[in-house]
């Protein structure tokens, strides 16, 4: 559903659309939107709509899922705290509700056959490029939610796309805003140069050894080693047991036996149905005895539903409700479907919801697995089972065996487990669980850094535990001068040298600003000077900095500009800018123009949508608690 709207939508605007919109599907569930706790807390109000702390805080919990799902066990650990994360969430929860409320003040409306044209055409409910009502049904049971709390959603991602699309579409761009975007975008700047090369004025620079004292005594802080540590320690996970679980072939040909014995084809009975709810006057038996005889002489059951039912939900696709295991439905229709044939019609049938005539659209029974389907699960199962036994007994014993214990040795051959040792790591992390946070905290901690104590046993997950000791430990110090002398005489000649050469630039820049001719000043100091006509915004060849510079410079109608600036290479370059040619549209096709105004227009509508998101914010009620 949200695929197709995507498909209709261009830009970055349309994108930021999208974005508003999906996060009732990506971050916390279709639920909350029609779900309301009144008694919870509120994480802000929008014009006395309440945003629920329980909905902002699964929001973040869920946005914290998908950060681990993206960057894996080294997502940085202040990415994921619900400070750095409830800021942005919540920002955006508001923007939503801002835009739904002023679609809904707006009258905005959109048709039911809109809403199920929608359905219909989404890729995600089609099979063979057809939509298929049983993949729709099951698509949304899975997620919990039946077809009309489904389209109530639908509805108003749909309002609320309409009203931005609305907005976004009506921004454009005339012949004078080409023109001028051409003039500032495709200038172009005729400027000489000469550079002061870094390297031969670094070479001319000389440090003494007072020199590197005195800065290494001023800076001790900046040349301390990083504090390292290593540890002894004993990891026990549930797939590791798992893979020393021996699995003799007699147990699994028993478990095998055991599960034949116990096993139960399951039905499944793909239903439809036509509802027909009961009136105050009781004109709907009229419609049940029309119904009845349509059915009787055979006309199609599913137009017939389209017509007659009075189930929202499912009439547009031919009354059809999926599949059943005996569950789904209430007691008296599974009841009178469990009695159908395939391509069989029930007899009306009463439930609180009202008549149905329902019709079993097909019927499927699993069957029995072979041995050699199921050999190897029931190996892996086995084995998971006796290491989930297993993971238990140690999770019960080996805090008492490590309690006070001065190593790890004895608890690991009382429980047949291994110590391992790990290499030197420093306060981000080392290597796989040592760069668990929950580790990092125990091997920092006073008790085991400094006493040299046994951790506490770490459950790092369901199937993950360690406890560990400090194996090495080598504090931050200062590090000898002569180990960093090679650095400081890097810094202190850098220094330096920047100092030379912007005094030499300034020196430089004066002289051009008397009139002198820089070809002239560049060959009287042996300098490197450089001429370039016409050059545009990116012109291979030349530095980025230089050219972000000199067009960053005003233009003179009285004579040259004369700059200078320096490199992140250390060079410092000397510049006089003599020319700006503003740039000019060139004679395009129709066509080739009209597409330039279209792009023009979608950058404007980004900047206007952005400034409507911020009126709307700046004249509504929002109170963030």
């Amino acid at each position: 559903m949200l695929q197709t709207i995507r498909d209709n939508m261009k830009g970055a605007v349309a994108m930021f659309i999208v974005a508003i919109m999906i996060i009732p599907f990506a971050l916390f569930g279709i639920d909350s939107l029609f779900l309301r706790d009144s008694t919870a807390g509120e994480a802000a109000k929008v014009n006395g709509q309440a945003i629920a702390e329980s909905a902002l805080s699964q929001a973040i919990r869920v946005q914290k899922q998908q950060l681990l799902e993206r960057f894996g066990e080294q997502a940085p650990v202040e990415l994921l705290s619900d400070e750095r994360l409830r800021g942005p969430v919540l920002q955006r929860l508001i923007q939503r509700e801002l835009l739904s409320q002023s679609a809904t003040n707006g009258s905005m409306t959109v048709s039911d056959g809109a809403l199920d044209q929608l359905i219909i055409s989404s890729p995600q409910f089609q099979r063979d490029g057809k939509f298929d009502p049983q993949l729709f049904t099951q698509l949304l049971r899975m997620q919990g939610y039946t077809p009309a709390i489904y389209k109530g959603l639908l509805l108003e991602d749909m309002l609320i796309n309409q009203h931005a699309t609305a907005l976004s579409d009506s921004a454009f761009s005339t012949q004078a805003d080409i023109e001028r975007l051409t003039a500032l975008t495709q200038q172009e700047r005729d400027f000489q140069f000469v550079t002061l090369e870094y390297g031969d004025s670094a070479a001319s620079v000389h440090i003494e050894d007072s020199e590197v004292q005195s800065f290494y005594d001023a800076n001790q802080a900046s040349f301390m080693s990083r504090e390292q540590v290593s540890i002894d320690y004993i990891e026990v996970s549930l797939s590791k047991l798992a893979a020393t679980v021996e699995v003799s072939d007699e147990q699994v040909q028993q478990q095998f036996k055991q599960e034949q014995d116990s096993f139960v084809a399951q039905v499944q009975r793909q239903a439809a149905h036509i509802l027909i709810e009961s009136k105050d006057d009781g004109s709907e038996q009229s419609v049940i005895t029309e119904v009845l005889a349509k059915l009787e002489a055979g006309e199609d059951f599913s137009e017939l539903a389209k017509t007659y039912s009075d189930d929202l939900g499912s009439r547009a696709f031919g009354g059809d409700l999926g599949s059943s295991d005996g569950t789904t439905f209430p007691d008296a229709f599974e009841v009178a479907l469990g009695s159908l044939e395939p391509g069989q019609v029930s007899a009306p049938t009463e439930t609180e919801a009202g008549t149905h005539f329902i019709k079993l659209v097909s019927e499927e029974r699993t069957q029995a697995p072979s041995f050699e389907g199921v050999a190897q699960r029931i190996k892996a199962d086995l084995a998971k089972a006796a290491a989930e036994s297993l993971y238990l007994e140690i999770l019960e014993e080996l805090p008492e065996a490590t309690y006070n214990a001065d190593d790890l040795e004895f608890a690991a051959e009382e429980l047949g487990l291994e110590v391992a040792s790990s290499a030197l790591f420093g306060r981000e992390g080392g290597v796989g669980v040592l760069a668990s946070n929950q580790v990092l905290a125990a091997v920092f901690s006073d008790e085991v850094l400094n006493d040299g104590q046994v951790s506490d046993v770490l459950e790092l997950s369901d199937s993950t535990l360690i406890v560990l000791k400090r194996k090495e430990h080598m504090p931050s110090v200062v590090k000898p001068v002569l180990e960093v002398t090679t650095d400081i005489i890097e810094q202190l000649t850098r220094e330096k040298t920047e100092t030379l050469l912007a005094d030499k630039a300034a020196k430089y820049i004066s002289e051009l600003e008397t009139g002198r001719d820089i070809e002239v000043l560049a060959e009287e100091h042996g300098l490197s000077w450089q001429v370039q006509i016409s050059t545009p915004r990116q012109q291979a060849g030349i530095a980025d900095q230089l050219l972000q510079h000199v067009f960053s410079l005003p233009h003179s109608s009285t004579g040259t500009v004369n700059s200078g600036i320096q490199l992140s290479d250390g060079d410092y370059v000397v510049v006089q800018l003599s020319k700006v040619t503003e740039g000019r549209l060139p004679d395009l096709p129709t066509e080739q123009l009209e597409q330039f105004k279209g792009q023009l227009a979608e950058q404007l509508a980004q900047l206007e949508f952005s400034l409507y998101q911020r009126s709307m914010e700046a004249g509504s009620d929002v109170i963030i608690h």
